[in-house]
């Protein structure tokens, strides 16, 4: 390219409207005409630039781009900024807006310029660009759409609301989502769209957001909590269905719009769907805080014991462990998510894969075994294998890897092949229960997150 663009703070008195602007219904002439036709075409919006710039400045993320008039020395012409440039007119300027905006906005405009001529924003950073051509790039992948992912790509409901929430709002559809999204076996396609963002969850809003459907499915909201008066495995029925019915598609803005609509759909659901009025407790409790009937899990007092807390799936919410390989990225999840109490057999055989695809992972990339090697050796081998480099390394002591070494050992239910199963797939006696896996996982909780942080 013969011209690179460059970044340039420029006066805002040398900044010209562009009368070609797309947002124009036809050419203008002259900078007035241009100015109120602008302010014609948008005003609220308008107005509610101004007071955005005048409460918080310029937007510092989003450059104005100017190319260099062609007939004024020293003056850029705005090829995207315009509304930004119109605003700081009207706020220099109110009365330049009589006629054409009614007298209330005029008002709310000199309110807004005595504040703004107090401390004036009088230069704008700009991209300066050589002619539109070269702006034509850039333009598009502001005001045309995603563009396959090459233009801005606007945030839907489910990641607008992790940005509230990192501001410190959490709504209650998001803490409904990440209650089920950590309990429920919910299906592929729905699991798909919590993880990537694109859950509908404007939807499950629309739904919580009606007090008839929170009664119906056993929660409330406190604030900007969302609490229940049920246990885990009562109130998890309910939202479990909701969650799978809007994430697989099956029920879409159309079936839930009207605020009837909302309650003849939960009214459909049968009574194994929904919590046991009969388990129903005196008092309410966080979503997720209340486990088996029991109430609200313990919280530590100075000077006195803490019951334990009984835990329904395999991996506690403390283990995060950053997987980058897809499918074991994917076991891991389907474990975090698996209700053991339910599944304590399919748990068993999930934990015996991905444990031996971890160590499979581990040893051909940190420990450099060859593919064959690693292939034809048993899964005890291999777990001795891992230990025996991790404690090489000085990852983990020989007493931190004790619990391993017993597995490979057959000491434990984790002892026998994953080829072959043994136990859990050949074995018609032979059945895991929540507790020992559980046992199982604590154990060897240490030696995974070490195989997976050394990666």
């Amino acid at each position: 390219m013969a011209h690179e663009p460059f970044e340039r703070k420029i006066p805002i008195t040398q900044l010209r409207l562009d009368s070609q602007n797309p947002r124009l219904p036809k050419v203008k002439k002259g900078q007035t005409d241009t100015l109120l036709t602008m302010v014609d075409t948008q005003r609220d919006k308008m107005i509610a630039l101004a007071r955005h710039i005048v409460e918080n400045g310029p937007n510092p993320a989003s450059l104005l781009v100017v190319m260099p008039s062609q007939e004024e020395d020293e003056a850029f012409v705005v090829l995207d900024g315009n509304r930004r440039v119109a605003a700081l007119e009207l706020l220099k300027e109110p009365s330049s807006a009589q006629g054409v905006l009614s007298a209330g906005a005029v008002t709310s405009l000199r309110e807004l310029s005595a504040r703004f001529l107090s401390d004036p924003v009088t230069k704008l950073s700009c991209v300066v660009v050589a002619d539109r051509d070269e702006a034509d790039t850039w333009i598009p992948l502001i005001h045309r759409g995603e563009q396959k992912g090459a233009g801005i790509v606007e945030w839907d409901g489910q990641v607008a609301a992790r940005y509230d929430e990192r501001k410190g709002t959490r709504s209650a559809a998001l803490q409904v989502l990440d209650y089920i999204r950590e309990r429920a076996a919910l299906s592929q396609k729905t699991l798909e769209r919590i993880e990537s963002g694109r859950f509908p969850i404007t939807n499950l809003s629309r739904l919580l957001d009606t007090p008839d459907v929170r009664n119906k499915l056993g929660i409330e909201k406190e604030g900007d909590k969302v609490v229940t008066h049920y246990p885990d495995e009562e109130v998890l029925k309910g939202l479990a269905r909701v969650v799978e019915d809007i994430g697989s598609g099956g029920v879409t803005v159309s079936h839930i719009k009207s605020q009837q609509q909302r309650i003849d759909y939960v009214r459909g659901f049968e009574s194994a769907d929904l919590p046991n009025p009969a388990t129903r407790m005196d008092t309410a409790a966080p979503l997720g805080e209340r486990v088996s009937g029991k109430g609200p899990k313990a919280r530590e007092t100075p000077g006195k014991s803490v019951a334990p807390v009984e835990r329904t799936r395999l991996i506690p919410k403390g283990c995060k462990l950053s997987i980058k390989q897809p499918k074991i990225n994917r076991l891991y999840h389907e474990l975090r998510r698996l209700p053991l109490g339910q599944y304590p057999n399919a748990g068993a055989v999930l934990l015996r894969v991905f444990l031996e695809l971890s160590v499979d992972h581990y040893l051909e990339g940190a420990a450099g075994w060859p593919e064959p090697k690693i292939q034809n050796s048993f899964l005890k081998d291999k777990l001795h294998g891992a230990a025996k480099h991790l404690e090489q390394t000085g990852a983990m002591t020989k007493a931190q890897l004790r619990p391993v070494r017993q597995a490979a050992g057959g000491q434990t239910l984790l002892a026998s092949s994953v080829k072959t199963m043994h136990g859990y797939v050949h074995s018609r006696y032979f059945s895991a229960r929540a507790s020992e896996l559980i046992g199982a996982w604590d154990d060897l909780q240490p030696f995974v997150e070490n195989l997976w942080s050394a990666r």
